[in-house]
């Protein structure tokens, strides 16, 4: 129970931490992280051809889940927004040289493409459905439906079938519609007609993601919204990807696919319940790069960005900390009371700048998640792999280079050949780096900016926009 405003804890509490043996003694069964002493550790110097892109495109999303108080207790709506921006780099670079910007030449530089939609979250129920988690599966078939990357693409619903076809059958795939399928033995939705075994309740191609599998109705659908946005992120990317071919191929000129690079704000993978979709984006890469590289003899140029996380955390503590300088802060910390000056690490910025690391599978499991298990890390949610990078400028960046082969796919190894075009995109990095932002890319910054919804401005614009169109919606409808 949380104290009045007159009330204070008196920490008695962390005495009885402090004194207990018990708790010291399962404190020393913790391992304590270990640091790479060989000089790979320190990175590697990639050589380059000076590559400079035309184009580079950006995609991030954002979702915000936000209560509607005139609808049942508890009722509330998820937003979701991604932003596909286009930079123009010989732009960008002309007006980054000038001694001052001009505001509306820089604008010039990129243009945005957002995307926005609301779908029914908790005890949010559209009229004909039987409970909020129908309402969301509907509203979700619906919005990848009637969503195009371009205004000549195909739907996101389109891009999705293609990935489908990629999918092995689940044998562990529920019925969509759980708990109000009355059938014996909830048999699996027959895709082919639309319809639930009953034949009573629609069923949608989405329902195969199994979101809704972690849709409730007594709780925030924070998670579950954060699985649409990320599937939304990568079908825009799979989705733009092939708008690309099927330009060039109606053309007959391939050369967009040499001069567009394109970066994902986060890691290339999804987790959770849509996991399976990691494996068919690799799988169609895989069959587009094939083609790319025929036509122009370079392979695409896609990859990810970690702001966080725990490889990211690696790479900095490796830039400063030495087994060593771990020696030196354990023996510190055990021979000096507590409130002294913490012991200060011996070697800052012990990395090179532009120098690279790449990880393969046995060092992530020793250095960065450990683990005994045969599966390479990554292995079924990934389709990229990580590469660890010291900007010109020293930012610490943590990139995941699309996997686009098989040989790429071998997680055993690490060498140069396993990372598509990875010197173009260290040339990339270097020129691309925000000074603003630390360890940040413009295109990313550019991209956020526009798919970000503030929490608190937006959540109050987000719920008048909800209470005026759904309260407008029914006086209409009556």
């Amino acid at each position: 129970m949380s104290y009045g405003p007159t009330e204070f804890a008196q920490h008695k509490i962390l005495g009885r931490f402090t004194e207990n043996e018990e708790l010291k003694r399962k404190l020393q069964e913790f391992r304590e992280p270990e640091y790479p002493e060989d000089a790979r550790a320190l990175g590697i110097d990639v050589k380059r051809r000076q590559w400079q892109p035309r184009y580079v495109v950006a995609i991030d999303g954002s979702h915000h889940e936000v209560q509607y108080d005139q609808g049942f207790p508890g009722a509330e709506l998820g937003f979701v927004s991604v932003a596909t921006i286009l930079i123009d780099v010989r732009l960008l670079q002309a007006e980054s040289e000038r001694p001052s910007i001009d505001p509306v030449k820089f604008n010039k530089v990129q243009s945005t493409h957002p995307f926005t939609a609301v779908l029914a979250s908790t005890n949010m129920i559209t009229k004909g459905a039987p409970d909020a988690r129908s309402s969301f599966r509907h509203d979700w078939a619906e919005l990848l439906e009637k969503t195009r990357p371009a205004d000549d693409a195909e739907s996101l619903l389109e891009t999705y079938q293609v990935l489908l076809a990629h999918r092995q059958q689940d044998a562990n795939q529920h019925c969509p519609l759980m708990d109000i399928c009355n059938e014996d033995g909830n048999p699996a939705a027959e895709y082919a007609s639309g319809w639930c075994a009953c034949g009573k309740f629609p069923v949608y191609l989405s329902d195969a993601l199994r979101i809704h599998e972690g849709f409730g109705d007594f709780a925030s659908n924070g998670e579950c919204f954060g699985e649409v946005m990320r599937v939304l992120e990568h079908l825009f990317l799979v989705g733009f990807v092939r708008e690309m071919e099927r330009l060039c191929r109606t053309s007959g000129n391939w050369s967009m696919f040499k001069d567009v690079a394109i970066i994902m704000d986060g890691s290339l993978a999804i987790f959770g319940h849509p996991a399976w979709l990691s494996q068919a984006i690799k799988a169609e890469l895989r069959r587009i790069n094939g083609i790319v590289l025929e036509k122009t003899g370079d392979q695409l140029l896609i990859f990810g960005i970690e702001k966080s996380g725990r490889f990211f955390d690696h790479w900095c503590r490796l830039d400063q900390k030495s087994s060593k300088d771990l020696k030196g802060e354990r023996e510190h910390s055990s021979d000096h009371e507590q409130g002294e000056e913490e012991f200060r690490v011996q070697n800052p910025g012990r990395v090179a700048k532009q120098s690279a690391l790449l990880v393969d599978d046995p060092y992530i499991k020793k250095y960065v998640v450990p683990s005994v298990t045969g599966k390479p890390h990554g292995k079924d949610t990934y389709y990229g792999r990580p590469f660890l990078y010291k900007t010109a400028s020293a930012a610490m960046i943590v990139g995941i280079s699309a996997i686009l082969s098989d040989a790429q796919d071998d997680r055993s190894e690490a060498n140069l050949s396993q990372f598509p075009r990875l010197p173009d995109m260290l040339d990339l990095l270097d020129m691309l780096v925000s000074m603003r932002y630390p360890n940040a890319v413009i295109p990313l910054i550019a991209a956020h900016a526009e798919a970000a919804i503030p929490l608190n401005m937006g959540e109050k614009v987000l719920e008048k926009l909800a209470r005026e169109h759904i309260a407008g919606g029914a006086k209409t409808a009556s």
